[in-house]
């Protein structure tokens, strides 16, 4: 008989989905439909269609577009005219890349820090170090005398690199490349310092050779090429007293470049990285006129090194490792190679026209060869979007300015909104000290304040604004006065109606705008910033803690208007926001998909009434999965030059490397906390607060075996966005930032809805509604 009731149970819950449900299928039929409708446009182009015998990468430290504007450097335009271009982001987590942590994630085809310890210290086997033979210390370090260049820190490196949130494998890149018997060198010499001449060892802390380590293999080694202080020569006038000998870059070049076969080579415009260390001890400007002279130099090195590269067999990669001191976190990076036509660069780690990683030169290096990247390299291939772009430097320089805009005055934005909220909610609580009007303005204002976050994405579209504050104040105010002023009109002309209007707005702002390729997102005060460059496209995760908060709200408004009628078009409305933030070519976010399901599944819950039991939490979690992966393998099954990281989700499960699978998810945690102990309190945080909630709902009588089935939409919408707060604070990277900027959208909503409770309600004067 328990049996037959366990049946009976699971047969009406069954009849439960399918009348309530019906049209949760539709509306992810629909998303889909839509998604195939806006992705007729052209595919970007790889750039290992046809393959190179040799790849010889240049690297000029702390170089931007602007720079490339500003200072007279012919043969880097010259090259650039040839060349795909575009913007590589320097930024490790939060903040920009040092040197050495620029050149490890571009040899470990991930985001890469460096070691504490003999950071830069990279030697060949006849120099001395501290005094001591570098054999010696080479012997004791890495267990053999290199033939080639020995790096001293690849063993702290790798520890530190297991211990951070990022997981990067270094040297995997130049492991690959041995593996592919493909010869490596690296031609590289910054060290710094005062009081030695070139005869004379450096001082330890003045090592600056981690140009090696992009090339090295897991053993820490490169084979070929010259880091000693043979490549500098003796000059009062420069940085330090000493600059590059260009003969000498120029022969140890020609040692490795040679048609026996394939090869790879980095030669590193060492002077820049020199004039950037000095800068501290010159006046502004002699710093200045010191870097410009490191430009010229750089650029005469550059043209004498293109011409040893025939263009019709191989590919020159040109990258900044490291934005300029002082100015946002890009750098310029161009590539010429047989078969690619000059446009903008982009990656499947981007997927904006303009902008690639650091983690995507080592994938782009091993396709240029014809070699497959191996499954540790997260980073995508360079590809050429548009290419039929005028002005493609002016419009790189525009976007940096505007990013490094955005970055100034997003503190500023953000606690006058943040201020504006919590004052809106305090005057909402002690309004009976304010007076009759007091309802009447509170509505007013909180509809205003609905109308301020679709207005910081849509007020740098004006064009008046540009990159100046108090323009760009003003024209955020106007922009929210009159989206508060539309949903007020709304609301006059039908009661309650004005929330909807409000909350709906930034509801389908944010979904039209991830379907047209995400251009609102872009260097905004909660979208995200190409400088900071977490994200490039799809939803930020400032955009997703809005856009989530605000689709519970829209759900819950709708239930609430139009009773058990509505109920499929709020799971409608809740499971098309999941496919719009989860499927590769739109949102691609594992953090807001896990953070989404269950959050919008304790709401669909509520909202039908059911009774919230552990069951159904288990199943949420299942379900979560199950919809990640379905994400994850939707992204498998495109083009490899299209997918994004949810891809190596399915390829680690179907590879059956579950380690890496649950690393992924574990430094995702690490990187929202900061730590790997951290992460751990804040798992045991949410769990500890979402079973409070469960707790207060039994409490309540919501939820529970003996719990009556009647449930009131904003208690569906509490339990929703507790769940959305707690998961969003664990599963993104932003921590804490997702369940505040949730309250920018809840507040005002709650606001109204207590305006609304309060005897004698919101009455406009004049109004049909009013009167009744």
């Amino acid at each position: 008989m328990r049996l037959l009731g366990k049946l009976r149970r699971s047969a009406r819950h069954v009849r439960v989905f399918r009348r309530n449900f019906a049209g949760v299928g539709l509306a992810g039929l629909l998303g889909l439909v839509v998604v195939a409708g806006c992705g007729g446009g052209d595919e970007p182009r790889e750039v290992g269609d046809a393959p190179v015998d040799r790849v010889l990468v240049v690297s000029l430290p702390g170089v931007s577009w602007e720079d490339v504007q500003r200072y007279d450097m012919p043969n880097l335009e010259a090259f650039v005219d040839e060349a795909a271009i575009g913007d590589v982001s320097t930024r490790i987590g939060r903040v920009a890349a040092g040197t050495t942590d620029a050149y490890l994630s571009m040899g470990a085809g991930t985001r890469a820090l460096a070691p504490e310890i003999d950071v830069a210290v990279a030697l060949e086997p006849d120099e001395r170090y501290g005094g001591v033979p570098a054999s010696e210390i080479l012997q004791r370090r890495l267990g053999v005398v290199p033939p080639g260049i020995g790096y001293l820190a690849i063993g702290a490196a790798i520890d530190r690199n297991d211990d951070s949130p990022y997981g990067a494998d270094v040297g995997l890149l130049g492991q690959a490349l041995a593996d592919a018997g493909i010869p490596r060198a690296v031609v590289a010499n910054a060290d710094a310092g005062e009081g030695f001449v070139s005869e004379d060892p450096p001082p330890d802390g003045a090592y600056a050779r981690s140009a090696a380590t992009m090339l090295m293999g897991d053993d820490g080694i490169v084979p070929d090429g010259m880091v000693s202080r043979n490549l500098l020569v003796d000059d009062p006038a420069a940085p330090f007293g000493r600059r590059l000998d260009h003969d000498a870059v120029l022969n140890a070049l020609d040692l490795e470049w040679n048609d026996s076969g394939r090869t790879v080579v980095l030669v590193e415009a060492s002077d820049l990285s020199r004039a950037a260390a000095y800068r501290p001890r010159a006046t502004p400007a002699q710093a200045r006129q010191l870097r410009e002279q490191a430009m010229v130099d750089a650029d005469v090195l550059l043209g004498e090194v293109l011409e040893r590269a025939d263009s019709s067999r191989d590919a020159v990669v040109v990258v900044s490792p490291v934005a300029p001191r002082g100015a946002p976190a890009l750098a310029m990076v161009a590539l010429r190679a047989p078969g690619v036509d000059p446009g903008l660069l982009q990656s499947a780690t981007t997927r904006r026209d303009g902008y690639v990683h650091l983690a995507d030169v080592a994938p782009t290096v091993l396709s240029l060869l014809g070699e497959e990247p191996p499954d540790g390299i997260e980073g995508r291939s360079f590809q050429v979007g548009d290419d039929e772009v005028a002005g493609r430097v002016s419009r790189l320089v525009d976007e940096t300015a505007a990013a490094d805009f955005r970055d100034s005055q997003q503190a500023l934005v953000v606690t006058l909104i943040s201020v504006g909220t919590a004052l809106l909610g305090l005057a909402t609580w002690q309004r009976r000290w304010l007076g009759a009007q007091a309802p009447r303005l509170l509505a007013g204002l909180a509809y205003v304040a609905l109308g301020v976050i679709p207005a910081t994405f849509l007020v740098g579209q004006i064009g008046l604004v540009g990159e100046r504050t108090i323009p760009y104040l003003v024209g955020g105010a106007v922009l929210a006065l009159g989206i508060g002023v539309v949903a007020w009109l709304a609301d006059r002309r039908r009661r309650g109606i004005g929330a909807l209007v409000g909350v709906g707005f930034t509801v389908g702002m944010v979904t039209v705008d991830v379907l047209l390729g995400a251009p609102l997102q872009l260097n905004t005060a909660f979208g995200y910033s190409v400088a900071v460059a977490g994200r490039f496209t799809g939803l930020g995760n400032l955009a997703f803690a809005l856009f989530g908060s605000a689709t519970i709200m829209l759900a819950v408004l709708i239930v609430d208007r139009a009773g058990r009628s509505g109920l499929r078009v709020a799971y409608a409305l809740l499971v098309a926001a999941i496919v719009l933030e989860g499927l590769p070519m739109l949102g691609a976010d594992v953090g807001g998909v896990t953070s989404m399901v269950p959050a919008f599944g304790v709401t669909a819950l509520l909202l039908a009434d059911r009774r919230v039991t552990s069951r159904d939490l288990c199943i949420l979690v299942a379900v979560t999965a199950g919809v990640l992966l379905g994400f994850a393998f939707v992204d498998a099954a495109r083009p490899s030059q299209s997918q994004t990281h949810l891809a190596r989700l399915a390829q680690h499960l179907v590879a059956g490397r579950w380690s890496a699978f649950a690393d992924t998810l574990t430094r995702r945690w690490q990187a929202s906390f900061g730590g790997a102990e951290l992460a751990a309190w804040g798992a045991v945080l949410g769990v500890i607060v979402v079973t409070a909630l469960y707790v207060v709902l039994v409490a309540l009588g919501r939820a529970g075996p003996e719990a009556p089935r009647r449930t009131g939409p904003w208690v569906a919408g509490a339990g929703g966005l507790v769940v959305l707060a707690v998961v969003g604070l664990v599963a993104n990277d932003s921590s804490i930032a997702v369940p505040a900027t949730m309250l920018l959208v809840v507040v005002p909503v709650v606001v109204l809805q207590v305006l609304r409770a309060t005897p004698g309600g919101i009455r406009w004067t004049g109004s049909a509604e009013g009167a009744r």
